[in-house]
């Protein structure tokens, strides 16, 4: 699942990118199913040369149970979850996201140590 603006190769603001990894994350099968309160809390800019267009936005959001992705028909823990999702965005697309350091957001499974 690769998300962007739809204007590859073109260089986007920081507010774009920023933008692009809001819609992200409010689209992401974990937020969908019970997130709210989404809310940017940090951007990060590395310092890698010839990579200009390169953000990752840090996001906070709590959801009302545990676990992670759409968990539609799952037994389900209730209880307030918080959830920090670092979103990295390269020329307007998503090339990177992970929700709490173990989940990956893009092929929506848990990561490997």
């Amino acid at each position: 699942m690769i998300w962007n603006k739809g204007s590859q190769n073109s260089e986007l603001t920081e507010e774009e990118s920023l933008e692009v990894a809001r819609k992200f994350v409010l689209n992401s099968p974990t937020y969908n199913f019970d997130g709210q309160n989404l809310t940017h809390v940090e951007t990060l800019y590395p310092e890698i040369a010839n990579k200009t267009n390169l953000y990752t936005f840090v996001f906070e959001f709590k959801s009302t149970h545990g676990g992670y992705g759409d968990r539609t028909g799952e037994p389900v823990t209730q209880v307030i979850t918080p959830h920090t999702a670092h979103i990295t965005v390269e020329n307007g697309e998503v090339i990177k996201a992970n929700l709490d350091q173990k989940w990956d957001m893009i092929n929506q499974k848990m990561i490997q140590d």
